[in-house]
């Protein structure tokens, strides 16, 4: 009896010591409040994918151009297995009628896992059988770091700790306030280059300092699990009636000159052609409909100002609605290139 008394007592202690270091060093979770603002506002279109994501598509634009009524989950360095447990979760109600999925070829080179203190554990947010599946297809394989610690024990996170414990006692916070989302983005610095506008979207209105970014080449491939979780994806959206829709946001220009853009959009337009998935490549945009310069960008990477967000959502909308699509795009890299400032 004494020795079960001593195991319980440090699990317990375990537990305890666990939950406040998880509360002072997890970040405030972005996928936590646009989850919830997903499923309970009166939504019908959803926005997907990472960073470029966020930052690319208005959505404000995108329903007043469709006549729908569209809200962004996309979210920062997000795997594709998280990616498909979001729209699931979004859609518990089956409100949702199209999803409009932002591809990051960055990401789909890479595994499906992710540092801890990326906003990844979506055990806490997932209800019904959906749970149980990510427990089982997620968490285990990529042991439990999602789930237990999802932060990073540095100087630097310990330094943020007030600002975390601020950011999570926010009132639109614990409510789950679209609003929470400023809170948010200052603990995670973003609030100087990007303004929250609400629905998801973060405004550019700052350029940000030149961190530069990763050169890398494609090979031609991508990790076969991303394929699977889209794969999973498109099924679901079969099953529930969904039209899923795949993008690219338009890059950089100075960053289309020395990468070679057009073996990843050969991939992709394959790849999806395949599935009969529609796939619409915005590097490829023409001039006279997505003029764009280095001005218009907050960084090296491709993240979006306002102004040429604003621009690109109205463009999706004309090839939406369009039923010959394909003009308002370029035919070929070469094409692209010509046009480049």
């Amino acid at each position: 009896m004494r020795t079960f008394k001593r195991i319980l007592g440090f699990v317990l202690v375990f537990i305890l010591v666990l939950g406040i270091f998880t509360f002072l060093l997890t970040p405030p979770s972005g996928i936590r409040v646009l989850l919830n603002q997903a499923k309970e506002g009166d939504y019908n279109v959803l926005i997907m994918g990472q960073s470029h994501a966020e930052c690319g598509y208005n959505p404000y634009i995108i329903s007043d151009g469709l006549d729908c009524k569209a809200v962004s989950v996309a979210r920062r360095i997000t795997p594709m297995n998280n990616i498909n447990y979001i729209m699931q979760e979004a859609n518990v109600d089956g409100k949702y009628k199209t999803v409009i999925l932002d591809i990051d070829p960055y990401y789909w080179r890479l595994d499906q896992t992710r540092d801890a203190g990326t906003d990844m554990n979506l055990v806490p947010y997932l209800t019904g059988t959906r749970w149980v599946k990510y427990f089982k297809e997620v968490v285990w394989p990529d042991r439990f770091i999602r789930l237990f610690c999802d932060y990073m024990l540095t100087a630097e996170n310990i330094e943020k700790t007030p600002n975390c414990v601020s950011a999570k006692l926010d009132p639109s916070y614990i409510a789950n306030e679209d609003s929470a989302m400023n809170s948010v983005n200052k603990y995670l610095k973003s609030d100087t280059a990007y303004k929250y506008e609400g629905r998801g979207f973060l405004r550019g209105v700052n350029r940000a300092p030149d961190l530069g970014w990763g050169v890398w080449e494609f090979d031609g491939t991508v990790e076969q699990d991303n394929i699977d979780s889209f794969l999973k994806m498109k099924e679901y959206c079969d099953e529930h009636g969904i039209r899923i829709i795949c993008v690219q946001s338009a890059l950089i220009p100075s960053r289309l000159k020395i990468q070679n853009m057009g073996d990843v959009h050969d991939y992709f337009d394959k790849l999806f052609g395949s599935m009969g998935i529609e796939f619409y490549d915005f590097n490829y945009g023409k001039w006279e409909y997505l003029y764009r310069t280095d001005e218009d960008y907050v960084d090296a990477d491709g993240h979006m100002m306002g102004d040429i967000a604003d621009r690109q959502s109205k463009l999706l909308v004309e090839v939406l609605k369009s039923d010959n699509p394909e003009q308002y795009f370029y035919n070929s890299y070469d094409e692209v290139l010509a046009h480049l400032n």
